[in-house]
């Protein structure tokens, strides 16, 4: 039992966990994400991302850091679009939930680059929210 626990011990401690990558998103995704999230977001949730008219959680500052800094996009992607609105979850096209998700990463903080976020599940679960 003793050699068995260090075995797995050895096994935990040399193997290499999955490199997690900033989110990749562009400055032009951001511009989409921001239209659509003005016309379908902004009511709820507000024009500065905190501030709503009908008290939405608010999507940017310590309490998206408190819920979703230590998820991943995937995470993050996955509860909006299963959701949002709430009116109508899964009402929109994955592109448009992508560019908003891109609009309230930029607002949070993480930088934009030049490669386009694709809504591909596999590509958003390696992308961390951890700064």
């Amino acid at each position: 039992m003793r050699s068995f626990a260090l075995t797995l011990m050895m096994l935990c401690a040399t193997a290499s966990p999955a490199a997690a990558q900033a989110p990749v998103f562009s400055a032009e995704q951001v511009e989409r994400g921001k239209a659509s999230y003005i016309q379908r977001c902004g009511m709820c949730h507000g024009e500065n991302l905190d501030d709503g008219d009908f008290g939405g959680a608010p999507l940017r500052g310590s309490w998206f850091r408190d819920h979703w800094g230590a998820g991943s996009v995937a995470s993050l992607f996955s509860y909006v679009q299963t959701t949002m609105p709430p009116d109508n979850p899964g009402g929109l096209n994955d592109t448009t939930y992508t560019d908003i998700l891109t609009y309230i990463l930029q607002r949070n903080g993480y930088a934009a680059g030049r490669d386009e976020m694709k809504s591909d599940e596999k590509a958003m679960e390696a992308m961390s929210l951890q700064k």
